[in-house]
């Protein structure tokens, strides 16, 4: 049995990861409350990952399944995977007192592995993938190729949980959407609004990460690191590339 497509072990962890979440949320803003919300936001959106995940791996399945390439639940591995990055910046928002700019790290990081899964379950139903360092063509599901398809649809995955997550961010924390790099518990007026810089950050920062995934996809065929080493590396470049951008364009 699985769920939202992960099986017992899966959810387990995923479990143990929303908990330490929650732990360490409650001590990055001043007050519990607001502590418990944040926790709750974390959650919520790795909650949206896992059903939008969901959704997207059902597409085309009878196909999927006729060229062996329908992805079984994922376990313990997919969860540490997919979800170690996000959780890096949830420490590193607490570590910095709530900065904003990590904040975008932890919607970037989220916004990579989904454009990833958005880019892998799409592109397999188009045409004949090309490897995206020899630009020579490769067989389908094998790791480091792409196509049309699948890039457009890595940057409409990573737009769909950029945009939802900072929605949910400012909707629940709306006192920081005229303060950009300060703390929620900090009522200040800092001009200029964050939301769309959030969401242009994290979509950036997101389809950068699907991308190197796919590098790192090319050098997996080699006997250079796994699909769980490339997600993780996905997630973190996402987040990393989402914070930079961020700061950058303030």
């Amino acid at each position: 049995m699985d769920y939202l497509t992960l099986d017992v072990n899966g959810v387990i962890l995923a479990f143990v990861m929303a908990f330490i979440m929650l732990f360490v949320a409650t001590f990055t803003v001043p007050t519990i409350v607001q502590g418990w919300a944040l926790g709750l936001y974390y959650v919520l959106v790795m909650l949206y990952f896992l059903a939008i995940s969901a959704v997207v791996t059902k597409i085309g399945t009878a196909y999927k399944m006729s060229i062996r390439q329908y992805q079984k639940p994922r376990g313990v591995k997919n969860v540490l995977a997919n979800g170690l990055g996000p959780l890096v910046f949830t420490l590193l928002i607490y570590l910095t007192g709530g900065n904003i700019a990590f904040v975008a790290g932890f919607i970037g990081s989220v916004a990579a592995v989904m454009a990833d899964k958005f880019s892998s379950e799409i592109g397999i139903l188009d045409g004949k993938p090309i490897s995206i360092v020899t630009f020579r063509h490769v067989k389908k599901g094998e790791s480091g190729g792409g196509t049309w398809a699948g890039i457009a649809a890595g940057a409409g995955g990573a737009a769909v949980i950029a945009i939802l997550a900072s929605v949910a961010y400012l909707l629940l924390f709306p006192q920081m959407y005229n303060c950009p790099a300060v703390h929620p518990g900090v009522t200040t007026q800092c001009g200029g609004s964050s939301l769309p810089w959030l969401i242009y950050a994290t979509v950036i920062g997101g389809f950068v990460g699907t991308l190197v995934d796919s590098v790192l996809g090319h050098f997996e065929e080699k006997g250079i690191g796994n699909k769980y080493t490339s997600n993780f590396i996905c997630s973190v470049v996402g987040g990393l590339v989402s914070v930079v951008v961020y700061l950058f364009v303030l």
